[in-house]
């Protein structure tokens, strides 16, 4: 199941800064992608800034790739004074949840669908910046009580999108503070829980593979191959993320015998520099390692 968005726009011929407001469009190469690659999954939907600019951050789509303008921090925490469940009114994301529900209805008896958000760390970074991982490991109350604010928010729009028939839900999060990790674990099983509750999966991508308290509340973790022998396999069910590029991948046998691996998908989203011919070459090299 490769991750496969911005890349359609190419199918379309359309400026990415285009075919990301364009329902119709984005509709139309999802579905093109699917009838030409015919993957397990298909991506509708791939944005890490899609939350902040939902909240009112501006990007500039005039360079390549896209700049994100960071909010003050007086305007970051006003930002998070509006409802959080007014946020999926906002933004792209309406456009978002239109491509999930005219996907569907076409393709309703054929692929997973699947759409890619920012986990609450990542969103906080962007509204407060870097320091505000600091911030949070040391306690301070204006972070916690605003990364609280946003798992609300990131609930709320992960529901929409369960609503409007997602089957998978990707969160792609920064590397959690070893310190804060209880903190982050047990805001986040609200919004595992919600995702399942709606008959969708969550899936976590993070740089470092984390360790639950609770895996069994948890979200399915996408996990890159570890070459050496001796790494002993997840005993939990996993994700098996291979790279976005290249044709040749490493040794992963040993984990795809693993009868935990449950999927295997891109360690993200494949990149929109990627020619499609090269594109074709990848998900064909992907299928041939599935199946020897």
């Amino acid at each position: 199941m490769p991750l496969i968005f911005a890349l359609a726009a190419k199918l379309e011929d359309v400026p990415l800064s285009n075919f990301v407001i364009n329902p119709t469009k984005m509709a139309n190469s999802v579905v093109a992608v699917y009838q030409r690659l015919r993957p397990d999954g298909v991506t509708c939907y791939f944005d890490m800034f899609l939350i902040a600019e939902a909240l009112g951050c501006r990007l500039d789509w005039s360079t390549s790739p896209l700049t994100f303008e960071s909010p003050t921090r007086e305007a970051a925490l006003t930002m998070l004074r509006q409802p959080p469940s007014e946020v999926k009114l906002r933004g792209r994301v309406p456009v978002a949840l239109e491509v999930v529900h005219r996907v569907q209805g076409t393709l309703h008896s054929g692929p997973a669908l699947v759409v890619g958000l920012p986990g609450p760390l990542r969103v906080a970074q962007q509204l407060f910046g870097q320091n505000v991982l600091r911030e949070l490991v040391e306690g301070e109350d204006d972070a916690l009580d605003s990364f609280e604010t946003v798992v609300e928010i990131a609930l709320s729009v992960a529901q929409a999108f369960c609503l409007a028939g997602t089957h998978l839900l990707y969160f792609d999060e920064l590397d959690v503070p070893t310190e804060f990790m209880p903190d982050w674990e047990t805001a986040m099983v609200a919004l595992w829980k919600t995702v399942r509750f709606h008959g969708a999966l969550p899936l976590l991508s993070t740089p470092k593979a984390l360790q639950l308290e609770d895996p069994s509340n948890g979200p399915l973790f996408c996990l890159k191959p570890v070459q050496d022998e001796q790494e002993r396999l997840p005993e939990m069910p996993f994700a098996l993320a291979l790279p976005t590029v290249g044709e040749i991948f490493p040794d992963v046998s040993r984990w795809l015998r693993a009868k935990q691996c449950a999927l295997v998908t891109t360690d993200g989203e494949i990149p929109y520099r990627l020619k499609i011919q090269k594109l074709q070459q990848h998900v064909a090299a992907m299928r041939s390692l599935l199946e020897s």
